[in-house]
């Protein structure tokens, strides 16, 4: 059963979505109380929404002067640690986004993948493959890989044309709430060469992904292929306090 959306992360949805669009004067947001009227919210979920936007630099406080938006932080396009969906993250870069289908398949799933997902050797997984474009150029090939399993309801093969996260949900009740991502370098081999129409043995950016559930329950296994001249990654890694 898919999580439902709690009232703190709609609270901070609200707040990005405002500090998005510059509503708040000189980068300064008001106070809690303020903002608690402004968003029919108690003063307790304000503090709450404020501490997950701080959590990820969107926000910094600081104390006895208010609260104020990171300007650096918000102006980055695309986080290591957000998911994105393809299309919008191509049309963010100034592209036009299109996508084209590979290929889709039932079939026995691989070793490798199944104890990533939690299978039994010979479970039938939903393989599918897609190419993003901007401006007509292929510059993402992605894999995403779904337990058979998990379907609830009849679909057409359309909907797996493309990013497969609103499948997840319409058809198997599943919503992916983090995924775990492993970050390597590699080069295109002569499928992917083909694929990205790059040369064979140029640098790609590589995501292995495994993405879970509410219940923390591996439900989709993605691999993703970059072609880094379109897409800079930045990361916002803050101080622990066993730094010096």
């Amino acid at each position: 059963m898919q999580r439902a959306i709690s009232r703190v992360e709609q609270v901070a949805a609200r707040l990005r979505s405002l500090i998005g669009n510059q509503s708040f004067e000189e980068g300064r947001l008001p106070s809690e109380p303020e903002l608690a009227r402004l968003l029919g919210a108690s003063r307790s979920t304000i503090r709450q929404a404020l501490a997950e936007l701080e959590m990820g630099g969107i926000i910094s406080r600081k104390q006895g002067v208010g609260t104020f938006v990171n300007q650096r932080v918000l102006n980055i396009r695309t986080r290591l640690e957000e998911v994105w969906d393809f299309s919008e993250m191509i049309r963010l870069s100034g592209y036009t986004a299109g996508t084209r289908h590979c290929e889709m398949d039932l079939i026995p799933v691989q070793p490798e993948v199944a104890g990533k997902l939690g299978l039994a050797p010979g479970d039938e997984v939903i393989s599918t493959a897609n190419v993003f474009l901007a401006d007509d150029v292929p510059v993402i090939y992605c894999l995403d890989i779904i337990p058979a399993g998990l379907v609830r309801r009849a679909y057409r093969e359309e909907e797996l044309h493309g990013p497969v996260y609103t499948f997840l949900e319409k058809r198997c009740d599943q919503r992916v709430e983090y995924n775990i991502t492993e970050i390597l370098p590699v080069v295109a081999d002569a499928r992917l060469a083909k694929l990205l129409e790059c040369e064979e043995g140029a640098p790609l950016h590589y995501f292995e992904e495994v993405g879970y559930n509410a219940d923390d329950l591996p439900i989709i296994y993605s691999e993703e292929y970059y072609r880094p001249e379109y897409f800079c990654f930045k990361v916002v890694r803050k101080m622990t306090s066993r730094q010096g």
